[in-house]
């Protein structure tokens, strides 16, 4: 298929561009890993019939979904790539004993003589893009070259539609042959980036993975326990103020704090002595003591601890960074306090804000008193973790959805 002038020309650009940043992305500690598979100097693939692009690790865990799918079908050869390193430990482990002959490489660099290359290589029928991967020059060469593209799972905030929309042009040249968004909103936003009447909305696949609230198996502790969970270092003041005025209102108060990077762990430690707040680390594995604060220096062990929490504060929240995830604590029976900034976790609907199964705080003395009220009224966890239950079996059923599309599009 011949390429309209305004796209050959960016093309053109866009190349130019790459042969320039190379140099430095090579060299950068996080793409460095696996640099010959990211220029195709090593290739992992070969000719496949579906092309699924998992950015990260949540991508990889629902390209993990599309592949189940086609469970009962004849044998695919399915290429599975990602841009990280955790996505790619994510598939090799899930999808090792697939009934399909499964490849995984890394993402090769969106430069259009690598992208080319790659997709003469692998030749798909369909390339499936994962909630907002649309790198121009792979959608560009699967143009081109005659064959399908879908994004599913799509979600876009006004803030990237109005960045996009700076050169809508080019992406009207690129639209997919079909989009299933996320919500409503997200779907009038992918038609107003692509002009693509084949937009639709389907649920969030991530609910397919939720398997409804979790057993209570950390028990009850003998004091009032707050956690802490997932804290950013831009929000590290205001988590300083909340310990501190939590502290006096409530002295006997034990709380759990989870930085959200292990690395900082030594930082605030620091922070805490400074302030004057005893705390112990969890690596010294005591429940007793004077100790206030338990900061937490071990990997994998807050889902445990939200089952014997009272009270919850879900960080990335108290400053303008998207939030983190607030569904855990609440599939643990623990109404999740948050600051304003959530937009990451919108996904999930407003309603569980409108019924109170999440609390947000517009500012951090909003949130202080979410959590003064948290602690001094607890919440019948068996109640929430019901109602949890209704909510997300009320959500599901986007895999399936999904995937009928993406094998009606194969059979095109």
């Amino acid at each position: 298929m011949k390429q309209p002038l305004l796209l050959r020309s960016f093309l053109t650009a866009y190349q130019l561009l790459w042969y320039c940043v190379t140099p430095f992305l090579v060299r950068s500690g996080r793409i460095r890993e696996r640099v010959a598979e990211r220029t195709l100097q090593e290739v992992r693939f070969s000719r496949v019939d579906l092309w699924i692009h998992a950015a990260s690790a949540g991508e990889a865990y629902l390209a993990g979904q599309i592949v189940k799918c086609f469970d009962g079908d004849k044998r695919l050869d399915i290429l599975i790539t990602t841009n990280t390193s955790q996505g790619r430990t994510i598939l090799e482990k899930n999808l090792g004993n697939s009934a399909h002959r499964i490849t995984v490489a890394y993402m090769v660099f969106d430069n259009p003589s690598l992208v080319k290359r790659a997709v003469k290589i692998a030749d798909p029928r369909l390339l499936v893009l994962i909630e907002l991967e649309i790198w121009p020059a792979l959608m560009a060469e699967m143009r081109r070259a005659g064959k399908k593209v879908i994004i599913v799972n799509g979600r876009m905030t006004e803030k990237s539609l109005k960045g996009y929309r700076k050169v809508a042009s080019l992406w009207r040249q690129l639209k997919p042959d079909t989009i299933l968004a996320i919500s409503e909103d997200d779907r009038q936003r992918f038609i107003t980036l692509f002009d693509q009447p084949d937009t639709f909305h389907v649920t969030n696949m991530k609910f397919d993975r939720m398997r409804g609230s979790l057993i209570d198996t950390g028990g009850k502790t003998e004091y009032c326990y707050l956690l802490l969970a997932s804290v950013r270092k831009e929000e590290d003041s205001e988590v300083l103020y909340l310990i501190e005025k939590l502290l006096e209102q409530f002295p006997d108060l034990r709380i759990g704090l989870f930085p959200r990077h292990m690395h900082r762990v030594d930082s605030w430690g620091e922070l805490l002595t400074e302030n004057k707040i005893s705390w112990t680390l969890r690596s010294a594995d005591t429940e007793e003591g004077s100790f206030s604060v338990v900061l937490w220096d071990l990997f994998g062990e807050l889902e445990k601890e939200f089952s014997r929490a009272d009270a919850v504060f879900v960080g990335g929240s108290l400053a303008p960074l998207g939030g983190q995830n607030f569904i855990e604590p609440l599939m643990h029976g623990v109404v999740p306090v948050t600051g304003p900034s959530v937009s990451d976790f919108l996904w999930v609907g407003e309603e569980l804000f409108e019924q109170g199964l999440v609390q947000k705080g517009n500012s951090k003395e909003e949130v202080l008193s979410l959590l003064v009220d948290s602690l001094e009224y607890p919440v019948d966890k068996a109640d929430i973790r019901q109602k949890v239950d209704r909510y997300i079996s009320m959500k599901q059923g986007g895999s399936r959805k999904t995937c009928e599309f993406i094998k009606s599009l194969m059979l095109k």
